[in-house]
């Protein structure tokens, strides 16, 4: 499927998870069954931990796109509706996971595939609809400043 049809089944599909209302603990305790491993910094965890206070759609979209990451084979081969590339990386190849158009919430998500086997990393979440785009490059800056700290530990840099 390519296109229009594959980008329509995407967003049919992250609506669905959306209305099936996944919680933080499916999604966490599915990582091993298939799909992407899903690790996440501490700075994601702390926003994702005050979404799931906040509840609502932040919450809703935020998991959709959680269980969205977690069904990919492998690092996306191509830019979609859910999964672009953020332009303003230099260093480390970054992409943002987006849901279709909610009026009241823009939840996105910035992620780092270290490897082809299976692992991502979720590095900066946020709701675009309070930052706007300007935020992206702010975003980027922070998420390769991660990225340098995380292969630094793993003595990769």
């Amino acid at each position: 499927m390519t296109g229009a049809a594959a980008e329509s089944s995407t967003a049919g599909r992250l609506g669905e998870i959306a209305r099936t209302g996944y919680s933080l603990e499916g999604i966490v305790l599915g990582w091993h069954t298939g799909g992407v491993l899903i690790d996440w910094t501490g700075e994601f965890g702390r926003w994702l931990d005050e979404v799931e206070k906040r509840g609502g759609a932040p919450l809703t979209w935020a998991l959709a796109l959680l269980a969205e990451l977690q069904d990919l084979p492998g690092p996306p081969t191509q830019e979609s509706a859910t999964f672009k590339r953020v332009r303003q990386a230099r260093r480390h190849p970054l992409w943002r996971l987006a849901h279709p158009f909610d009026p009241d919430t823009a939840i996105r998500i910035i992620v780092w595939f270290p490897a082809p086997d299976q692992v991502v990393i979720a590095l900066v979440g946020f709701d675009k609809a309070r930052h706007g785009d300007v935020w992206y490059t702010s975003a980027a800056i922070r998420a390769e400043a991660m990225v340098d700290q995380w292969l630094r530990e793993q003595g990769r840099s």
